[in-house]
Parts: C-alpha cells; sequence; structure tokens
C-alpha cells in the first residue's frame, strides 16, 4: 500500500485520505473548529473537506456508511450528506467549503499557458 492510498475510504458521500504534506500547506488559511460534545448530527448543504488536526471521531451517515477519523485524516463530506458525530477524543480540525475555495477562482493565474 502506497501513502496515498493509507486510510483511503471512497462512498457516495464522503472520501477520507491520509493528508499528504501538499494537502498539510493548503490549509493554512481555513477556518478552525472544535469540539468536545460526545455526539452530534449535522446535515451538509455544501460539499466540505476537513483535516484532522488532534482527536478521535466516528461518523455514522444516513446510508449506514461508517467512516472513523484520527490526527493526520482528510475528509471530504459531499452535499446532500447526513451524519451522526460520535466523538471519543476532543476533536479540532480546519475546513473548507467547496464553493468558497479561492484556489478556483485564482486557476488562471497559476497556470502557465504557452503558445504552440
Amino acid at each position: 500500500m502506497t501513502r496515498l492510498e493509507e486510510r483511503r475510504i471512497d462512498t457516495l458521500f464522503f472520501d477520507r485520505r491520509k493528508a499528504t504534506e501538499d494537502t498539510k500547506r493548503k490549509i493554512a488559511g481555513w477556518e478552525i473548529w472544535e469540539c468536545a460534545d460526545p455526539t452530534f448530527s449535522h446535515d451538509y448543504d455544501r460539499t466540505v473537506t476537513l483535516y484532522v488536526h488532534e482527536g478521535a471521531a466516528v461518523l455514522t451517515f444516513s446510508d449506514g456508511a461508517i467512516v472513523d477519523l484520527q490526527s493526520g485524516d482528510t475528509l471530504t463530506i459531499r452535499q446532500g450528506a447526513s451524519a451522526t458525530w460520535t466523538i471519543s477524543t476532543p476533536i479540532r480540525n480546519s475546513y473548507q467549503y467547496h464553493d468558497t475555495f479561492q484556489s478556483a477562482s485564482n486557476r488562471t493565474d497559476q497556470v502557465s499557458w504557452q503558445k504552440s
């Protein structure tokens, strides 16, 4: 198993990966969310990606899929998902909604186009 496949899960509502160094670099400007509540439920009306700095949780999605999170994981939850969080160790995440990614609006500035 390669480093990029470590802890990889892809389902209808979410994708989980071990964060790469590039991912860790990109989260510098993301919002921080912390929670120590033992459980809560959330309906996702927007696609969001989060990076777990510390803590642990298990998410149970409305379709029955279950994913565990631990420090170093990246999780993308797709719009339309509903999940119940069970937090075993207080969790601290950076997160960014996909419709607010600044890099998407700056894509042309990041690409060097060459004429043939």
